[in-house]
Parts: C-alpha cells; structure tokens; sequence
C-alpha cells in the first residue's frame, strides 16, 4: 500500500467513526423523545439502531459525495458535513445540531415515506 492509499484508509476511518458518534447521539436522541430505539413519523414507526443510522449516512451522504466528487473531496466534503451535524463545548454533553436534526428528519422520514407508499400500493 503507498503512502497516498494509506492516507485514505485512515481518512475513510476518521469519516467512519464519526458517522457512529453521530449516530450514537442520533439514537439517544430518538430513546429519549420515543422511550425506544424508533423514529416516528405520521403513525409509521421505524425500528432504529446505531448500524442502520450509520448505513442511511454512508449511503446518502458519504458515498454520493464520493462519487459526485472523487475520493478525496467526497471525503472531505462528507467530514465537513459531519462536523456541522453535532456540537461540542466543555459544559455542555455532545449534541446534534438544528442541522443534524434536520439531516436525520429528511432521511428517515424519507424512508417513513417510502414505507407508506409501498404498504398502500400492497393489494389487499
């Protein structure tokens, strides 16, 4: 492996760990205003976990900035989102942002979305 592809893994790695921790806060988020590990939108309820929240953000954003814009800034670009997703300071626990919030809302209740329409095109 040369040095370039070892600087990319490790960057893959960085992008990686910080989509769990965002997921981790995603999730907490959701236990704490659901009582469950779910995401509730309009009577559709999701099972949730950290894996999935990490597959929806890989998808969605980290491998459609790659391919929109190459390894490297895709890379890049997906860290800098990353980063505007959560907060942190020294006397207050970490958080997810209105930015965050609103990510997360647009993904799942997307998929709550999907989920609606294909259970009442489902014939009966």
């Amino acid at each position: 492996m040369d040095n370039q592809q070892e600087v990319t893994a490790i960057h893959h790695s960085i992008v990686d760990s910080t989509m769990a921790i965002i997921a981790g806060l995603f999730l907490i988020e959701q236990i704490n205003k659901n009582g469950a590990k779910v995401f509730i939108h309009e009577g559709i309820k999701i099972d949730i976990d950290k894996d999935l929240i990490v597959l929806g953000l890989k998808m969605n954003l980290k491998d459609s900035l790659i391919e929109d814009f190459g390894e490297s800034d895709g890379l890049n670009r997906t860290y800098g989102l990353l980063k505007k997703m959560y907060a942190e300071s020294d006397n207050k626990p970490m958080a997810l942002t209105q930015f965050g919030q609103e990510m997360f809302a647009s993904l799942f209740i997307d998929l709550a979305e999907d989920i609606k329409s294909e259970s009442s095109s489902t014939i009966h």
